[in-house]
């Protein structure tokens, strides 16, 4: 536990020198600077599901539709308006024609459909949300397959520049909070195509030396030039299998390629949000600059932005404390606890609309690098259910986070989203686990094997809380379990790659609505870090997404979000408290339940405020 009391002030005084050599301190100093929840893991939008990932996107990316910076509600952004056709599934969105990207390039409706193809050609953690729209789901499942339908046949066209349309396959009330969400902006191709990565490397690289006799440069040209470029090649080539090959990409309309992290780094990235990255300090810092060719920029009051990379706690706080920092974006509760303790007036805490919880390994084998793949115990549900009520979690939000959660038994957090409600989770209740434990062939925990519980190893309220469910489970069910840290990025990996048995995790709602909660545990959702399928609740999902009846759709999530709560691939332990540190002067950066930043909100008043507690 971090005591500010027991820090001796030499140790300030080197840690804060160390900050300044390291620098953080350099003369030149952004307008505004703040340490995010942590360093950035990716900006490619395929890839990312970070909050600080996505906190960094909404200030240089911008979508049809962006959060209001104040009612944190869909406003007009890329698009300036759209029509709903009478039975909702047609949406039609007229770009805004003064939007323009950061190298100049106008926004148009093909970056758009560019963009969102990319989804569904290259999976990612959110591809399950455009399974909305008309054909989407159909076009991936076929191109993975290697015989894609044709891409007009999805619902998403391009009327002409600066009109853009959808067909969903039902209607969608919530269609103007997902589009306002990362995922679903534009993304400039052009930019990109130094960075594309052919699958069919011989071949492409056989189709290059062909254009560069052209004086093309393969490196240049987007994937439609390329197709258009291929019958001249393929007129040239006397190979069968090469001609057999470059047919299939013309018919496909579709060259198999991914893209190298590159291009979402200066100077290489291409924005079209309030503000454009031009530095990126491995593991040091970011900086932000206004964008000259934002449509909005008159009402961006802050001209640099310095996002700090700091994963030790305590010198984040010491950078606030010297006031080289003016926001840190989250603290942990230990931090929080004290801070308010001593009545600190710039510690910001509000409710919030995420969930901590532990995520529990559902396939039948465990994974190779847990007891080389030996039968997984937490494939029975009785044995999940056991470990769920044997936990008590009040003494974790009174003892442990000390910050006022609310003890969690759903997984949605309750009274956050009117219209809905969530039916009763599991209670703690010890007798009733250590019976479970025994009916699954586990008696007082014998022959129950030490399986790992991993967590982030720059997160100290995850540390203490994996000792706590160790000491619980040792003496409620007398199972033994061993902690393994990992560092950030590792961690993320090994539980998106499902290798792991027991996981410290959490879950912030993207969107106000329930399924921003349910749909993550689809069994064809690559966000479904636990690998648990359920049938019943795939298809009460399904008739949510059918059902334009909102009361009667509330009910039906109601029966699904409760299958969640009842068959335990994931234990819900609290609900979030956000807790941030912010001086007085910073402007428009709002505490709300989702955690939002919308950093063209931003103004820095330190001529009206005394710029410290």
């Amino acid at each position: 536990m971090l005591r500010l009391a027991s820090i001796p002030i030499g140790l300030m005084l080197l840690v804060l020198g160390a900050l300044f050599w390291s620098g953080s301190g350099k003369a030149r100093k952004a307008d505004f600077t703040f340490i995010n929840r942590g360093d950035i893991i990716t900006l490619d939008l395929n890839l990312m599901s970070y909050q600080q990932d996505f906190r960094l996107t909404y200030a240089i990316r911008e979508g049809l539709y962006c959060p209001d910076p104040e009612t944190y509600e869909p406003i007009p952004a890329g698009a300036e308006s759209h029509e709903v056709s009478p039975d909702g599934r047609v949406w039609t969105f007229h770009l805004r024609k003064s939007a323009k990207w950061s190298n100049g390039d106008p926004v148009t409706a093909h970056d758009y459909i560019f963009s969102w193809r990319r989804f569904f050609e290259e999976p990612g953690e959110y591809t399950y949300l455009f399974y909305y729209i008309k054909n989407a789901k159909a076009y991936e499942t076929s191109y993975t397959s290697g015989e894609p339908i044709d891409i007009r046949s999805v619902g998403m066209e391009a009327v002409d520049d600066y009109t853009f349309r959808l067909t969903l396959n039902d209607p969608v009330t919530f269609l103007l909070d997902l589009v306002a969400f990362p995922p679903f902006y534009p993304r400039n191709e052009r930019s990109m195509t130094a960075f594309r990565d052919f699958n069919d490397k011989p071949m492409m690289n056989l189709v290059g030396d062909y254009l560069a006799k052209q004086q093309k440069d393969i490196k240049k040209l987007t994937q439609a030039e390329i197709l258009a470029e291929l019958p001249g090649f393929a007129a040239q080539n006397t190979s069968a299998d090469t001609k057999a090959a470059v047919a299939k990409m013309i018919r496909y309309g579709s060259i198999k390629h991914t893209y190298l992290n590159e291009y979402t780094r200066p100077p290489n990235v291409v924005t079209n949000g309030p503000f454009m990255l031009t530095e990126w300090e491995f593991k040091r810092r970011l900086w932000l600059e206004k964008s000259p060719t934002y449509w909005d920029r008159d009402a961006v009051h802050v001209n640099t932005i310095e996002m700090v990379v700091n994963d030790n706690v305590l010198s984040q706080f010491l950078q606030y404390e010297a006031g080289t920092v003016d926001w840190l974006a989250d603290i942990t509760t230990d931090l929080a606890s004290e801070l308010r303790a001593r009545g600190r007036t710039d510690l910001r805490a509000s409710k919030a609309f995420g969930t901590a919880f532990l995520t529990l390994m559902c396939k039948p084998q465990l994974p190779k690098s847990i007891f080389n793949g030996a039968k997984n115990p937490l494939a029975d549900q009785r044995v999940r259910q056991a470990l769920a009520m044997s936990i008590d979690k009040k003494f974790i939000t009174e003892r442990v986070t000390r910050m006022g959660e609310e003890v969690a038994t759903t997984y949605f957090p309750p009274g956050t989203l009117p219209g809905f409600e969530t039916l009763p989770g599991l209670p703690f209740d010890v007798a009733k686990a250590q019976s479970l434990l025994a009916e699954a062939g586990y008696p007082k925990g014998k022959g129950f094997p030490a399986l790992p519980i991993l967590y982030n190893s720059d997160n100290p309220t995850r540390a203490r809380i994996v000792q706590v469910l160790k000491e619980q489970w040792k003496q409620n069910l007398g199972i033994d379990v061993e902690i393994e840290s990992q560092e950030l990025k590792i961690y993320r990996n090994r539980v998106t790659e499902k290798d792991y048995a027991i996981a410290m995790v959490a879950w912030y709602g993207d969107y106000p609505d329930v399924s921003t909660f349910t749909d993550k545990y689809l069994s064809t959702s690559l966000q479904n870090d636990s690998a648990w399928a359920n049938m019943q609740f795939d298809q009460l999902c399904d008739d949510a997404t059918k059902e334009a009846d909102a009361a009667k759709r509330m009910l039906i999530l109601q029966k699904a979000e409760a299958l969640i709560d009842t068959e335990v691939p994931i234990v819900p332990l609290y609900h979030y408290v956000n807790c941030s540190m912010r001086r007085d002067y910073v402007k428009g950066i709002k505490e709300n339940p989702r955690n939002l930043t919308v950093f063209k909100g931003l103004r820095l008043d330190k001529a009206g405020s005394n710029g410290a507690n």
